[in-house]
């Protein structure tokens, strides 16, 4: 079923099913490996790949906001991924927050109960406490970490090209699904080499780049939702449009109150255009056909003016 899908469907959603696929793989290798290795940060790791909400939900909004107007949603289903935006970037910081707590958790525990700093005694304080680890387990976190930043960067390719924030923060996901990898990785190879401090340190400061990221991308989701005005250099662009048909069209006197808001990829525009008041309706029409085609062409992203 999803090579058929993949064989017709578009950038964004392929791009979704492939992370999809690869999160499900790397959840058994890595769940495998680390039960067979010993290594609790890997099967923590297979476990946090396991999430697959945020691929079914990028997936749905994705393809939902791209289908066209209709009756029932005369302005297009844009909003829908600005929904799904929401939904990821929420599930983002849901996972920064475990990232962080549980790195918090594996510090203190690495700390001798007398609370000395010395390096030495919060090693054999933790390795006294964990099974025997098999250093080779690392290489398994490493190549999560390789595919994962691999989907990370081609699926933020494919969301600048089609102005799809549900990708961004779909992409933002696989980011901290390696940065997990990572934490795991560095967790592993500091308990073989006797500096399991490492892991807990690195897995604060990854979770804080996490939350950073995820913060940004809900409150811009939010931003969509409640019709805040949209980018200054789109409204240029119109007004750029704007002036080019005014220069070719002598019966528009003057333009003003240019306004718009996103809706998923798409821009909506609210513009007045006066126009010699002794006009045939029908050369309005013409000056305002030439209008919506001169921005739409001018700025891609719009959807109706």
């Amino acid at each position: 079923l999803i090579l058929k899908i993949l064989g017709t469907a578009n950038r964004g959603t392929k791009i979704t099913l492939i992370g999809l696929g690869s999160n499900i793989g790397l959840t058994v290798i890595k769940g495998v490996a680390g039960w067979i290795m010993n290594s609790a940060s890997l099967v923590a790791d297979a476990a946090h790949s396991l999430n697959l909400i945020s691929d079914f939900v990028t997936l749905y909004t994705y393809r939902k906001s791209r289908k066209p107007p209709d009756e029932t949603h005369p302005y297009g289903y844009g909003k829908y991924e600005s929904v799904g935006t929401l939904a990821v970037s929420s599930l983002l910081v849901i996972g920064a927050i475990g990232i962080g707590h549980h790195s918090y958790e594996l510090l203190m525990s690495a700390i001798p109960p007398d609370n000395s700093f010395n390096i030495s005694e919060m090693n054999l304080h933790t390795l006294n406490n964990r099974p025997h680890l098999n250093p080779n387990a690392a290489w398994f976190a490493a190549i999560s970490v390789v595919v994962k930043e691999a989907l990370f960067r081609s699926t933020m390719k494919i969301a600048s090209e089609e102005r799809s924030d549900v990708l961004v923060a779909n992409a933002w996901h696989h980011r901290s699904d390696a940065a997990s990898s990572l934490v795991a990785l560095v967790s592993i190879g500091g308990g073989s080499f006797g500096f399991p401090l490492l892991d807990p340190l690195g897995g604060i400061l990854v979770a804080g780049m996490i939350l950073k990221n995820g913060i940004e991308v809900m409150i811009s989701s939010l931003k969509e939702l409640v019709d805040m005005g949209i980018e200054e250099d789109v409204i240029k662009k119109v007004e750029k449009a704007a002036y080019k048909i005014q220069g070719i069209e002598p019966d528009i006197i003057k333009f003003h109150s240019i306004r718009g808001r996103k809706s998923g990829p798409f821009h909506l525009i609210d513009m007045v255009v006066q126009v010699n008041p002794d006009l045939k309706i029908s050369k309005v029409r013409n000056i305002e056909e030439e209008i919506q085609k001169e921005v739409k062409k001018e700025c891609i992203s719009v959807k109706e003016v």
